[in-house]
């Protein structure tokens, strides 16, 4: 109740209900691991996520990377044969995160046109997955990649982020990202390397 009035006295009723803050964003990018460390550029920590026990991943930040970098986040997990869909395998890192029950932080993204990525490793199909605040069942978007054992750069505009289908259907906005996940699509072991995670604009795309 005390909420209510105070939320009524500053900003009238139709500001009432749960606020979004943006978190700002330096360049688009995500992290290029050149810090050494497990931390993105907004102070996110790349997490392993796995569908335990028929899955598992493992993650961590080495020396490596593209061309002149110095580190690149290496990925190695698990999915055994026939494993369902909910079985995911790989690395997430948050973009946003609850301040307290009234108020999220998100990233908004809406001046950029896509995600870039550079990947390589086990041959196959792997998903890059960007979630929003306004999916609230796990159906998030995405889009579907074929990884080789050489880098490459992978830029995906937002219109080929697309949800699965099993959950509410929801309008991309752009404006409330909480998070980027990369999985495994594929069945048995498999290690990736990652670098150079970010979005793009592209009228300010520059040569690979």
């Amino acid at each position: 109740m005390r909420y209510l009035i105070i939320c009524f006295l500053l900003s009238g009723a139709a500001g009432c209900g749960p606020k979004t803050e943006n978190i700002p964003m330096i360049d688009g990018r995500i992290d290029n691991f050149e810090d050494g460390d497990v931390y993105n550029n907004l102070g996110f920590t790349w997490e392993n996520v796995s569908g335990e026990p028929e899955t598992n991943a493992t993650i961590f930040v080495e020396s490596g990377g593209v061309s002149r970098s110095r580190y690149q986040m290496t990925v190695g997990g698990m999915r055994p044969i026939g494993s369902a869909g909910d079985k995911v395998s790989g690395a997430r890192v948050r973009l946003g995160q609850f301040l307290d029950d009234h108020t999220s932080e998100v990233t908004d993204a809406t001046a950029y046109d896509g995600l870039e990525i550079r990947m390589k490793g086990t041959p196959g199909s792997f998903i890059v997955q960007i979630g929003t605040l306004a999916v609230t069942d796990f159906d998030y978007y995405n889009s579907y990649i074929e990884v080789s054992t050489e880098w490459n750069l992978f830029r995906i505009p937002f219109a080929l982020f697309k949800q699965e289908g099993f959950g509410r259907s929801r309008k991309w906005s752009g404006d409330d990202l909480t998070h980027i996940a990369i999985y495994s699509n594929i069945f048995g072991p498999y290690t990736i390397a990652v670098d150079d995670i970010g979005f793009y604009s592209e009228s300010e795309i520059d040569t690979p």
